[in-house]
């Protein structure tokens, strides 16, 4: 039997994400302010109570960035939680780096996304999937502009999408993974309305759940449904896709993933 400790995981809104593992706290794309609605368009009013404020969170060790959008590399979060864990060390792809560097992070304590694993402590390993937003993309340093996460603990997998469509590469890079107990995955669909908006979708929810259901995921976290009205999903509508077909998964909570 394994005596190693179980993570406790915390959804932060959109793809935001907390675990804490012992002594261990991470963060995936935390957006912890209203930075959007006062920067980019007064209409997008955040939907989701703040769960934090950055300069409460000064036990922070990783911040891991899945690529350089506002709600998820947030200019209004990212220095203040520099400021308030100053031992917390930031991922991410290239454009994110270089917005990292601008607002006063020193590059000491910025890395790469990783292509191979990276311990981060404690047992819980991480590993970069690249994210197709709207399609896959590569820098000039050869790693992906935008990526998910694949953390691995305890014999567990928990893939965090990050923002992505379904795509190919996308299916057979999951697939190559084995094994992926639970993953979040996005379901503010793309469509016309959106793109006139100038807002960039994701999967919707039945191309999430078909997702899963042609890799094998066991459990399922919808997510980035909640944040802006005009870019939402209602739950009673993930529920009555899921209700209406025999899906080979779970639908859970953050809160309920065992990592």
């Amino acid at each position: 039997m394994s005596t190693t400790s179980q993570a406790w995981i915390e959804h932060l809104g959109q793809t935001g994400l907390r675990i804490d593992l012992g002594d261990l706290t991470v963060l995936v794309d935390p957006y912890l302010s209203h930075s959007v609605q006062e920067l980019d368009a007064p209409d997008l009013v955040r939907q989701v109570p703040i769960p934090y404020q950055p300069s409460e969170l000064t036990m922070v060790d990783w911040v891991l960035i899945t690529h350089e959008h506002m709600d998820h590399c947030d200019p209004h979060t990212l220095p203040a939680l520099a400021q308030a864990s100053p031992q917390a060390r930031f991922v991410g792809p290239l454009a994110v780096r270089r917005q990292l560097e601008q607002w006063g992070i020193t590059s000491e304590r910025i890395q790469a996304s990783p292509s191979a694993e990276l311990d981060l402590g404690e047992g819980l390993r991480v590993r970069t999937v690249p994210a197709a937003h709207p399609r896959i993309r590569f820098d000039q340093d050869g790693r992906p502009q935008a990526v998910g996460y694949l953390f691995s603990h305890d014999g567990r997998n928990l893939y965090l999408a990050g923002d992505t469509s379904v795509c190919d590469e996308l299916l057979e890079e999951l697939k190559q993974i084995g094994k992926i107990d639970s993953a979040l995955l996005p379901v503010n669909e793309d469509n016309f309305f959106r793109r006139r908006r100038g807002i960039v979708g994701n999967m919707s929810i039945r191309e999430a759940f078909c997702l899963a259901a042609e890799v094998g995921i066991q459990h399922v976290v919808p997510v980035h449904w909640d944040m802006f009205a005009v870019n939402s999903a209602s739950p009673e509508e993930v529920k009555a896709i899921y209700a209406a077909d025999a899906w080979p998964f779970q639908l859970i909570e953050a809160s309920d993933v065992s990592l």
